[in-house]
């Protein structure tokens, strides 16, 4: 019997309240047992999450060696939506299972690209992303007979932030490895950051499309319309509050019209 069935059987079908003391010495039970089980195993491991050690437990996907199950110790969660360094890569946590009554478990898989773009106040944003091929998503636009561009199409996912949820339709990014000569440009064309968000967290993924690069894109540093930003300016608003009627407005005019001469006398020069 595995320890979640285990678990089960000391609750019994009937007896499912939070608060009850059989329930709490069951679940504190199997998380002692698991925590022993965990640190014991050849999967168990410390990783970097925000720069501070986590200890997992970490194990392999049949047949995908991009992706990996993570397990959190007893009693606490894993980071949805947020970047793990493990074994000199970084990975990003992309599925939690959202039940977790003993441990989290859930989806990471490896970064393999670092995604730079510029912000409406000018400053340079990277986060690390997986990027993967995208021609069997559609593109969430029409096609034009008109002109024919690359079809090359990729899928981004990319941890929610208070950065990338500002990613829309449109936006533009350098995407290529950064020894290639010529550097491809793609699109945004179908974002869609309800990928898996789950209570404010989580992650998006956009479905980009090949564009054209143009003179403003900085291939070097892979930031597209990097020399076109400009600073927002604010535009004053005029001030047209009046509190004079237009026949006074009117009568004023013609009053200054009619003082005209005797005002450049007095003053000694033409206006």
């Amino acid at each position: 019997m595995s320890v979640w069935s285990t678990y089960e059987a000391r609750l019994g079908a009937s007896n499912n309240s939070v608060g009850d003391p059989k329930r709490k010495s069951a679940l504190d039970h199997a998380q002692g047992r698991i925590s022993r089980k965990i640190t014991a195993s050849l999967s168990y491991n410390t990783v970097k999450v925000n720069g501070e050690d986590k200890q997992v437990s970490i194990k392999d996907v049949a047949g995908d060696y991009t992706t990996k199950k993570i397990f959190s110790m007893p009693g606490e969660s894993l980071p949805h939506g947020e970047l793990i360094g493990w074994e000199n890569s970084m990975w990003l946590v992309t599925e939690v299972d959202a039940h977790h009554a003993i441990y989290s478990e859930g989806l990471m898989r490896r970064c393999n690209y670092y995604l730079r773009w510029i912000d409406e106040n000018g400053n340079v944003i990277g986060r690390w992303c997986v990027v993967e091929d995208g021609t069997k998503y559609l593109i969430g636009e029409k096609t034009s007979d008109i002109m024919t561009i690359g079809d090359a199409r990729i899928a981004i996912t990319i941890g929610k932030d208070q950065d990338t949820n500002k990613l829309i339709r449109g936006r533009r990014f350098l995407i290529d490895d950064m020894d290639s000569d010529e550097v491809l440009a793609y699109q945004i064309t179908k974002p869609n950051k309800l990928f898996s968000v789950y209570n404010g967290k989580g992650v998006f993924r956009f479905i980009l499309n090949e564009v054209n690069l143009t003179d403003n894109d900085n291939v070097s540093l892979r930031i597209a319309d990097y020399y076109s930003w400009k600073p927002s300016m604010e535009i004053p608003k005029p001030d047209t509050w009046v509190d004079d009627t237009l026949e006074q407005i009117v009568t004023n005019a013609k009053e200054k019209k009619e003082n005209a001469p005797e005002e450049i006398k007095k003053s000694g020069v033409w206006l």
